[in-house]
């Protein structure tokens, strides 16, 4: 069995009423613990604030364990995502409901959230008597000296409390594999994928592999860079020449002429350089689009089915789906009249917009009204009188430095 190096609880020094900039080492490092028991007391609070609050948003449908529209309350004040903050309701609900002592331990500061959110979700697939036990056993130990410790205590105590309950999380665990993109800083993204641990590794194994055998001489790349590189050439051959991928690149005329160094932007990314977008540039399909000195794009149309310029143009001038949080594309997303066609609303910029396929369904389910009082220009309100107003991102443009903005109305 492995050894468990532990860590035990242990209060801490309150911190020196000194200013700061006056103190030592060690005074530092007690504000530090200080301020993160502090943390992680309001972290609790939080989590006991978020269960109360889906108490008094019980299911209106079959199937759901959340009131249509709920998650899109807390997700708009927090400035996350529906999605986070549907994670964060579940999590605080288990810890609640499920795990008080864990709860305490938070409270008083003994385990950080992350390590509360570990023995919530790893202990979610026993029954509560197993749960209290694991929960049990592990705070006895203190909190471990790193996350992965912590967690690795979790998973040891649940398999030996529930080997079915592991097997059906693993199987689980396997439906969700999937490939994720997240932006990152620099005209740079980051690319990961969720496998069993074993395929994984074997497919880690083959690109290192290939990336070792890839080095000539002078070559003066890193072995990372050039996993990097052998990644990009399996997926797209080398000389990305196997798929023709369409990518939206939005830069200014001039930047292109190179009269300025204005940024551009990247569909799904956000802004990047001007020397990264004349470079994409040079071997692509180009697409006039016409904006204002704001930099909002401008059309009209009045037809029923929105026409294939509108759908486009809704897109570009969206980008995203317009409930604030959410990150699907525009493209991604369907065109949503604000005000319903059978209520004598028109198919025009001025009421329509993208929204995805849940947020659609979403507006049609939930107490949640929608308005566009200007053209690309959208107000939520919330079941308690909340109102989140949203701009559409502006193209880039010398003329509109200003960054769009979420205005939150109480």
């Amino acid at each position: 069995m492995t050894a468990e190096l532990l860590m035990n609880f242990r209060d801490t020094n309150p911190p020196a009423d000194i200013p700061i900039s006056a103190m030592t080492a060690s005074q530092c490092l007690d504000v530090i613990a200080d301020a993160d028991r502090m943390k992680s007391f309001y972290d609790a609070r939080i989590a006991q604030a978020l269960t109360r609050f889906a108490e008094l948003r019980p299911p209106s449908r079959q199937g759901m364990d959340l009131a249509d529209g709920a998650r899109e309350e807390v997700s708009m004040e927090l400035g996350i995502t529906p999605q986070a903050a549907d994670t964060q309701i579940q999590q605080a609900r288990k810890l609640v409901t499920r795990l008080p002592a864990t709860l305490s331990a938070l409270a008083d500061g003994h385990i950080d959230h992350r390590r509360a959110v570990a023995l919530a979700d790893l202990t979610s697939d026993l029954s509560k008597e197993d749960a209290h036990n694991v929960e049990k056993q592990v705070l006895a130990q203190g909190k471990r000296p790193s996350h992965g410790k912590f967690r690795d205590a979790v998973r040891r105590h649940t398999i030996k409390a529930d080997a079915d309950a592991a097997a059906r999380r693993r199987a689980a665990a396997r439906k969700r594999r999937d490939v994720f993109c997240r932006p990152c800083f620099d005209g740079m993204s980051e690319l990961s994928v969720n496998l069993t641990a074993e395929d994984a590794a074997a497919v880690h194994k083959r690109i290192d592999t290939l990336a070792r055998e890839a080095k000539t001489p002078g070559d003066t790349r890193t072995i990372g860079q050039r996993r990097a590189d052998v990644l990009v050439d399996l997926i797209l051959g080398e000389g990305k020449k196997l798929f023709n991928v369409t990518v939206n690149v939005t830069v200014p005329m001039t930047t292109l002429m190179g009269l300025n160094e204005h940024p551009g932007e990247l569909s799904g990314y956000g802004p990047i350089t001007a020397e990264h977008a004349r470079e994409l540039a040079t071997n692509a399909t180009w697409r006039r689009i016409l904006t204002d000195p704001a930099g909002q794009v401008l059309e009209v149309s009045r037809r029923r089915h929105a026409s294939p310029a509108l759908a486009d143009h809704i897109r570009l001038r969206d980008r995203y789906c317009r409930v604030p949080g959410c990150n699907v594309l525009a493209e991604d997303s369907e065109i949503d009249h604000t005000v319903r066609h059978s209520d004598q609303g028109e198919t025009s910029a001025a009421n329509t917009g993208a929204h995805c396929k849940y947020h659609n369904l979403w507006k049609e389910r939930s107490p949640w009204t929608v308005d566009q009082p200007t053209p690309g220009t959208f107000t939520y309100t919330s079941p308690e009188g909340r109102t989140y107003t949203t701009e559409p991102d502006p193209y880039p443009s010398p003329d509109s430095p200003t960054p769009p903005t979420l205005s939150i109305v109480r």
